[in-house]
């Protein structure tokens, strides 16, 4: 165990002299400037000058796309092109601006400037037309709003307006009124389309499958696995006043801080649901979970995740610091996930390939 221990310590130390050196010389104006105009260097050099860039300008790009949607400037868009003069009165923007906003949107691949008209591009088509999407961009304004003081939110000191969006994190579902359950439930169902079915495209569904949904909100993954496989039975497990009347499934009503999760199901699945927790609530659910499921019985976990090996952009940089500002939620990579599987009694889980790692990341575990 020492010489384990002192391997690590003599592989840090070497690895700490080799990125000291490197930066050293990377850091020198000079060769700097050489790299910028030797051949082979010289795209490195203006790639990494504009990843920098980026980095600085990424909140100004975001609220272009923001503007773009809350105006209305890609709806209008949707059908017909129409001219810089023609779109400044449809979203009652001065002309001036809406050109500049327009030429942003060029740049960020929303929008087409072409012989004086503004035609709506892929990237503003493919926005349009994902279930949920402008709901989402929408919301983001919630987290910029904890964002313009970073360094209070991440002191862990400061009061965040996503702690209030979704109340649910904090306990019982009876502190909740109805308007907190339907904003949050209205969110969840608007953008849980592309998770439902990389999910459901991920794993094996048997015929007959007795299937609960923990979390499972108005819906939406429900009507989809019902869709896809119709001769699976589907019930929802849920706080009151979260799902809607007549739908393909049975809805439960309870809350799985206080109540026990029902019985009778050899598939349980929780689809975006633990990143909303901490480690221990998390390690309660799956606890219930494995004593209401029979030997044999089965978990589904769907959910973003860290990055495994190295750290990735949607999990590490957007989603922990979306589930850090909500004051309860953790994101987690699939190991970490998988481990507390296994602590709280299920079999070494099962980690999918992902189709779309930035939508979802699917594991399942087994009750033996």
């Amino acid at each position: 165990m020492a010489q384990s221990s002192s391997r690590f310590d003599l592989s840090a130390k070497l690895l700490g002299w080799w990125y000291n050196q490197k930066n050293k010389i990377i850091k020198n104006i000079h060769i700097q400037d050489f790299l910028s105009r030797f051949p082979i260097t010289s795209r490195i050099a203006r790639k990494e000058g504009e990843a920098i860039f980026q980095l600085m300008t990424g909140f100004v790009n975001t609220q272009i796309l923001f503007t773009f949607v809350k105006s209305g400037a890609l709806k209008y868009l949707e059908n017909q092109p129409l001219s810089i003069e023609e779109l400044s009165g449809k979203i009652g923007i001065d002309v001036k601006a809406t050109e500049i906003l327009c030429r942003a949107g060029h740049a960020l691949g929303l929008v087409r400037l072409k012989s004086k008209k503004i035609f709506l591009a892929r990237r503003g088509t493919l926005i349009l037309s994902l279930p949920g999407m402008i709901e989402l961009i929408d919301h983001h304004s919630i987290l910029y709003e904890d964002l313009l003081d970073p360094i209070a939110l991440f002191d862990g000191e400061k009061e965040t307006k996503l702690s209030q969006f979704w109340p649910y994190v904090f306990g019982e579902a009876k502190s909740l009124d109805s308007m907190d359950v339907s904003r949050y439930s209205d969110l969840m169902a608007k953008s849980q389309f592309m998770v439902a079915r990389d999910t459901i495209g991920s794993i094996k569904i048997n015929k007959g499958t007795r299937w609960l949904d923990v979390g499972g909100g108005s819906g939406a993954f429900a009507k989809e696995l019902v869709k896809k496989h119709s001769s699976v039975k589907v019930s929802i497990f849920d706080i009151p006043g979260s799902n809607a009347d007549n739908q393909p499934y049975q809805f439960i009503p309870g809350s799985f801080f206080t109540d026990e999760i029902p019985t009778g199901f050899d598939t349980i699945s929780c689809i975006r649901v633990l990143y909303d927790h901490d480690d221990q609530t998390v390690s309660d659910l799956l606890t219930k979970i494995y004593s209401s499921l029979p030997f044999g019985g089965r978990i589904i976990i769907s959910e973003p995740m860290l990055g495994e090996l190295s750290p990735n952009i949607w999990g590490d940089t957007y989603f922990a610091t979306y589930t850090y500002a909500m004051k309860t939620g953790k994101t987690r990579s699939p190991s970490q996930v998988s481990d507390l599987l296994v602590k709280n009694g299920f079999s070494k889980a099962k980690i999918f390939p992902s189709r779309r790692p930035f939508v979802t990341t699917v594991i399942e575990g087994y009750k033996i």
